[in-house]
């Protein structure tokens, strides 16, 4: 599938409402208006820009309205945020170096903001931070769930003041929680504590208060681990699978627990949601998300990233606990090598779209960490290589997935889990060969081009070693008349993947050979 979108509409002293969604109709007292002033006093001292944007978000992270303000008169320029719901939101606004939101971003401010009346905001330009204020001032939450932070700069004046772009590091004390480069705090154990932001450039800091209370931790037969980075073209997938696996979550015995990305692009205009979120998948037959919320990890995840995936593997087997485990990993796969251009992207799955990144096939490894797990998953294209297999061989007891490059919607989840649902106590082998004979009746004459298989990790030294034999066979015979031609006769009609795109592009450089077809042929 191919893989920003950009609205910009200017005019004199501000820039217009971009997007809306909190409000309108009736006014009255629940709907309250927020002025936003950009204060340009200070233009030309440090830090200093020509627009701003002020985007208003809900805790979930959902834009609710944006507008822009460009510096049009000294002194101070204003825009209304009329008809907002009075609540708690999330405040961003970014200070660019040249008019109409042209240039860099040259400073932030990001605070947490309640509305329960008409209010004010002056982002103030040009001016030294004097303290930093972390927002919201403080949070009560559960071991295993967390809260996002902000952190932002106030001058002598007490009035909010820009930040250059990721200047604030931050810390938690009390052993009650981690926090990690965004401001995401994840409670770890009961107790209370401390998150602290400071601020690279002027050293100062700022902290809220956690209190982190405990939760009910059981053992389950099975945990599956899905991490579902739909923040790419797959993104209108994501809530088909997810509904999938809502349908049959309902053995106690074996749990589903997602980490899912989605962001708004010209791809996915109208995501169920946006950012990264943690759930506990709970039985529902209805479409749409019905299950248990645990984690809003706000829109600053990375999941093209292997220590994002470690610390989603290290955070469900920490907090849902099983006797087995099954990771899938859903996103677009390239196997072992993407081109034969050095300076492409290579050996890579998860792709984020967002932040341009993805784990390299060499990096699996260290995103698995020193857990073992029962079933490894590739809900991804060409990812059932050998080569991949051998990277993470000490880490998996089983490995599933497809040659092929399979269609959009991935495994049938509902299908493919419906006998661990029925018999979690069944082999790992009997439960692995579903994601096989389940796919196949999933797209059974759709016509699609379909191939699943299970992988032995313990016999890839064997494999490894009758491959080495054989190519050092082929070595000793190079020279033998008509063995040239004999070789790439067979390399052009062994199987190859993905065989799905061959009609359409036949120039496609990822033309992976069956080692079973190229020996069988030879």
């Amino acid at each position: 599938m191919v893989k920003r979108l950009t609205l910009l509409i200017s005019f004199f002293g501000f820039l217009g409402l971009l997007a809306g969604c909190g409000g309108g109709g009736g006014g009255g007292s629940s709907q309250v208006t927020l002025t936003a002033i950009a204060d340009w006093t200070n233009f030309g001292q440090p830090i200093s820009g020509s627009s701003m944007q002020w985007s208003l978000y809900s805790l979930d992270e959902a834009l609710v309205r944006s507008i822009a303000i460009n510096r049009d008169l000294p002194g101070e320029q204003s825009a209304p945020m009329a008809n907002l719901p009075k609540g708690a939101y999330h405040l961003k606004v970014e200070l660019f170096s040249q008019t109409n939101l042209g240039g860099s971003i040259v400073g932030v401010l990001d605070e947490q903001i309640q509305l329960n009346g008409n209010s004010i905001y002056r982002a103030v330009i040009g001016t030294d931070p004097a303290s930093v204020k972390v927002t919201p001032p403080s949070a009560t939450f559960k071991a295993g769930q967390g809260k996002q932070f902000y952190a932002a700069c106030y001058n002598a004046a007490q009035k909010p003041t820009f930040a250059v772009p990721d200047s604030f590091s931050w810390q938690t004390f009390g052993s009650v929680a981690t926090v990690n480069e965004t401001g995401f705090v994840q409670g770890t154990s009961a107790g209370n504590g401390t998150v602290v932001a400071t601020d690279s450039g002027s050293s100062l800091q700022g902290g809220a208060t956690i209190t982190v209370q405990n939760t009910n931790v059981t053992t389950s037969k099975w945990t599956v681990l899905i991490f579902l980075n739909a923040a790419n073209d797959l993104n209108e997938f994501g809530d088909l699978n997810f509904d999938q696996m809502e349908e049959v979550a309902g053995n106690p015995q074996v749990r589903f627990v997602v980490q899912w990305k989605q962001f708004q692009s010209s791809l996915s205009p109208n995501p169920s949601f946006v950012g990264t979120r943690r759930y506990l998948a709970k039985l529902d037959t209805a479409n749409g998300i019905n299950s248990e919320l645990i984690q809003n990890m706000g829109t600053n995840v990375d999941m093209g990233r292997k220590e994002t995936l470690l610390d989603f593997i290290n955070w469900g087997k920490t907090f849902y606990p099983a006797q087995r485990y099954c990771l899938v990993i859903w996103n677009h796969g390239n196997g072992w090598r993407r081109g034969p251009d050095s300076n492409r992207p290579t050996r890579g799955v998860s792709y984020d779209d967002q932040t341009g990144s993805s784990i390299e096939t060499w990096e699996l490894a260290q995103a698995l960490g020193s857990n073992n797990i029962d079933i490894i998953a590739w809900d991804a294209s060409l990812m059932q290589m050998a080569e991949v297999a051998h990277e993470i061989q000490d880490q998996a007891e089983l490995i599933v997935g497809s040659e092929e490059s399979p269609p959009g919607a991935g495994y049938p989840y509902d299908l493919v889990f419906a006998p661990f649902r029925d018999n979690p106590d069944a082999t790992t082998l009997t439960l692995a060969k579903s994601f096989v004979d389940n796919t196949l009746i999933g797209y059974q004459g759709t016509g699609e081009f379909i191939t699943q298989s299970v992988i032995d990790p313990t016999q890839l030294a064997n494999l490894a070693t009758k491959v080495s034999a054989l190519a050092q066979e082929l070595i000793n015979n190079q020279a033998s008349p008509g063995f040239a031609a004999m070789i790439q006769q067979v390399r052009n009609e062994a199987a190859r993947y993905p065989r799905k795109f061959l009609p359409t592009n036949p120039g496609d450089f990822r033309k992976y050979r069956d080692l079973w077809d190229v020996c069988d042929r030879i």
